[in-house]
């Protein structure tokens, strides 16, 4: 599903933090997914030491939140970051969002899905030197609840979604 999109992270104070190349895979009512494949899109998006080979992440327009989702080479998800952040915002082929710091970690186990809530410290400190408004304040509280409850309750995409979706993009592209 060749579908090319840039995706943008940015900073409160509008500097560029990271950016993929990816797909525009899937799309609904104010959300869209992008696909990235570390081996054709050469660069990672990682939370952890190792280079997740593939990657589902959604995004929000009308939310403050975005969720990315790691598989390793067979497919199988390894983990889960929530993002909270502004609203994404779609413009051509970009998708851009401003990060604020909070994230829930996910991590599939053997009795379900284990979480935790990370950078707090982070979210603090930045509140401060980057001026986070009162609005952005509450949009990274907010994603965070979202995040949760989307986590404890097993709702898209928490629901196998990223799973079938992933499927469906790596299908596209014929045999393994």
């Amino acid at each position: 599903m060749h579908n090319p999109v840039t995706v943008r992270k940015l900073k409160y104070d509008g500097s560029v933090k990271y950016d993929w190349d990816g797909d525009l895979v899937d799309g609904g009512d104010g959300w869209v997914a992008t696909f990235h494949e570390a081996a054709v899109h050469g660069k990672s998006l990682t939370l952890r030491d190792e280079v997740p080979p593939f990657a589902i992440r959604y995004f929000w327009t009308g939310q403050p939140l975005g969720v990315l989702f790691c598989f390793d080479s067979q497919g199988t998800f390894t983990y889960a970051k929530c993002d909270a952040s502004l609203p994404a915002e779609v413009s051509g082929r970009s998708v851009s969002f401003v990060d604020l710091d909070l994230d829930v970690v996910v991590v599939p186990t053997a009795s379900g899905l284990s979480y935790s809530v990370k950078d707090q410290a982070v979210f603090a400190a930045r509140r401060l030197s980057m001026g986070y408004s009162e609005e952005a304040c509450r949009a990274a509280n907010r994603g965070m609840g979202i995040g949760l409850r989307m986590v404890r309750r097993r709702s898209f995409p928490f629901d196998g979604s990223a799973e079938a979706l992933l499927g469906r993009v790596l299908a596209s592209e014929g045999p393994l």
